[in-house]
């Protein structure tokens, strides 16, 4: 595979060194790592992440369609099947009858859509521990209600390098680069603050 110019690199040490505090943040306020997660507290998160990606896979599936992901597939990085799987298996109210986030990060150019994947992508590739953490705490299984985590399986760090090659290829110029970190961290706080909100009520 031929390596990526310099600057398109680049990208990737910026995005995790300037996202850093709010993906921090992001961390904090979910709190799954804890010994003490309750059943409760882990349907509740699935909610909110419900009420996200809905709106926010839909807005990304009319700005990546064709070139911006270098022939990546975007239907098959789809969390939402996932999501609604899980909610299923644990019972509760029904997941199109919950309430979906209006105040999303700006998602109108490609640039902003890769940003915005970048977290998504991102949060995949972390679920693989959090996967063994809510089994070892809930007992849950990707069959009984831990799809989502448990993400692209085998294949989850494949699909990540995947991603990253498709990131750096886009973020050649400086102008694209600058936007795909910014919309990072807008979806980082967009969805924390979806999320603590969720928490309140």
């Amino acid at each position: 595979m031929p390596l990526a110019p310099a600057l398109s690199v680049d990208v990737l040490d910026r995005l995790k060194a300037q996202t850093r505090a709010e993906h921090l943040a992001m961390e904090d306020a979910l709190g799954l790592m804890r010994d003490d997660l309750l059943l409760a507290d882990y349907r509740r998160l699935l909610e909110r992440y419900f009420g996200f990606y809905a709106p926010v896979e839909a807005r990304l599936a009319g700005l990546l369609p064709s070139d911006p992901l270098g022939g990546l597939d975007f239907e098959t990085r789809r969390k939402l099947p996932l999501l609604r799987a899980d909610l299923a298996a644990l019972g509760g109210p029904a997941a199109d009858t919950l309430a979906v986030c209006h105040a999303l990060p700006p998602l109108r150019t490609p640039a902003q859509a890769m940003g915005c994947l970048y977290v998504l992508e991102g949060a995949t590739l972390g679920g693989v521990v959090i996967s063994r953490h809510v089994q070892r705490t809930l007992g849950l299984t990707p069959d009984s209600g831990a799809r989502y985590f448990h993400g692209n399986g085998a294949h989850t760090a494949e699909m990540w390098r995947a991603f990253r090659s498709a990131l750096a290829g886009f973020s050649a110029s400086a102008a694209n680069a600058d936007a795909v970190v910014e919309s990072a961290n807008e979806t980082f706080r967009s969805l924390r603050h979806w999320y603590v909100r969720g928490r309140a009520a």
